[in-house]
């Protein structure tokens, strides 16, 4: 007979002989794990598992079982165990049992004569579906990875990797729970690789991988990474440009791309990619940063006056197809998608007029973005709101307490009334209306605000305060 010949005899009498241990120790799992357990350890009421019924067959199955046996056992059990606690209520008793038998199982693997590097990849993927603590072991056991030879590393590197292009790919469609976590399963397999290359000593290899699997993860980011940490920027810049038009809102990919134009010169590229950002999600920080490298190439006013106009009309102009005759800077050629009802955002207006000291135009964009509010059927108390009534009570009282009423109405009209805010305005008028010699005025206010919500004991409480 020849070597072949002999090793499948002998894979054949192990399979026969672990046939009925395989078989018994499966019927125990199932018998086990098959209770829907539901207990009060206060009351003492209810009943818990009982895996103790897998002590005889899973000592028979240990003494005999081999790697690939344990393999599969491990799985079952963790299987059934998942299914039991999913559908338990017993204070982690199902967890705890299921634990103990899968570190007996754990350790007759780490004790089998296959080769560390295979006991090491397969834990490394088993552990990654343990929803509930059950193979604690298993990271234990990863912990000391430590010990493994560069040698150890690179084979174990080969070896995931092998397995990782072998394995399908998983669309990251949101649409169910599996393909979502096959999708993190695919990332964490990728760091998995990554890191054994580095510790086997092949971190020139990291690079070439990571272009080898762009298609299967539909990113050019992290090659581009991995390329500018091998200091290779001329080839980083231009993944990170391809990465833009992939993914045009990437701020990580317009972060790079902007640093790479200042450190060719060229600050109005850079200032592009700000004005970008700032138009994609307008902030008064974005605008400081646009602002500010604008002001070093003397254009913030022509600048800042298109920005006004673009935010009171919510047209951008730094598209191709909205393009105003006077914007100053070029424009970053991104896939975008023209919104086709612009939306002013009249409250930034409002807080850049009063950041200038124009607290007329202030006031007038606020009150432009209360009706647009008021168009939109919202009632909303935003934080604007109290913003701008504190700014203008010391030099247009009666705007103010026009504010705090519009506050108190809304609040008031709340499905579930929101009594902090009706105390918080009321307050704040009380302060104005007292300095003004209108005290009778504010009590009237807040007996009709009783008189209207009788039945609101607990806002008649804190209003009866004031």
């Amino acid at each position: 007979m020849t070597y072949k010949q002999i090793q499948h005899t002998i894979e054949m009498y192990h399979r026969k002989a672990m046939r009925e241990p395989t078989k018994r120790l499966r019927a125990a799992i199932e018998q086990a794990s098959k209770k829907r357990c539901w207990h009060n350890g206060w009351k003492h009421e209810g009943q818990l598992a009982d895996y103790g019924v897998l002590y005889k067959p899973m000592r028979e199955f240990i003494s005999e079982a081999q790697f690939s046996d344990i393999c599969a056992m491990c799985e079952f059990l963790m299987a059934k165990a998942n299914a039991q606690i999913e559908k338990s209520d017993d204070d982690g008793d199902c967890a705890n049992q299921a634990r103990f038998w899968m570190e007996k199982l754990l350790k007759a693997l780490m004790k089998s004569e296959v080769d560390i590097v295979e006991k090491t990849a397969w834990l490394e993927d088993f552990q990654k579906h343990d929803n509930y603590s059950l193979a604690d072991f298993a990271r234990k056991m990863l912990n000391k990875r430590n010990t493994l030879s560069q040698e150890d590393w690179s084979r174990l590197a080969d070896m995931k990797i092998a397995r990782f292009k072998n394995s399908p790919k998983v669309e990251n469609d949101g649409r169910g729970d599996e393909d979502i976590l096959g999708w993190f399963d695919d990332e964490a397999a990728v760091e998995e690789i990554e890191a054994a290359l580095r510790n086997a000593g092949r971190t020139d290899e990291i690079t070439d991988f990571r272009k080898a699997i762009l298609g299967r993860f539909g990113t050019a980011e992290d090659v581009a990474e991995a390329l500018l940490a091998d200091g290779r920027v001329q080839e980083a810049e231009a993944w990170f440009a391809k990465g833009l038009k992939q993914s045009p809102a990437s701020l990580r990919a317009r972060a790079r791309l902007r640093e790479f134009a200042l450190a060719h010169g060229d600050p109005l590229t850079a200032a592009a990619y700000d004005a970008e950002s700032f138009f994609d999600k307008p902030t008064i920080g974005a605008y400081d940063q646009l602002m500010a490298i604008c002001a070093v190439e003397g254009l913030a006013d022509a600048v800042r006056a298109v920005v006004f106009r673009s935010l009171e009309s919510g047209i951008r102009p730094d598209f191709n197809e909205t393009r105003a005759d006077d914007w100053p800077l070029p424009i970053v050629a991104l896939r975008r998608i023209l919104v086709e009802d612009p939306v002013p955002n009249f409250g930034l207006l409002s807080e850049l007029s009063w950041r200038e000291h124009r607290p007329n135009e202030a006031l007038l964009f606020y009150k432009r973005g209360i009706e647009q509010h008021k168009n939109g059927g919202g009632k909303q108390v935003w934080d604007s709101d109290w913003v701008m009534a504190d700014r203008i009570a010391p030099i247009w009282p009666e705007e103010a307490i026009a504010i705090w009423d519009r506050i108190i109405q809304n609040s008031t009209d709340a499905w579930q009334g929101d009594y902090d805010n009706i105390v918080r305005a009321l307050k704040s008028m009380k302060s104005i209306l007292f300095i003004l010699g209108r005290a009778k005025e504010f009590r009237a206010r807040v007996r009709s605000i009783i008189e209207s919500n009788k039945r609101r004991r607990n806002l008649v409480d804190a209003l009866e305060e004031l």
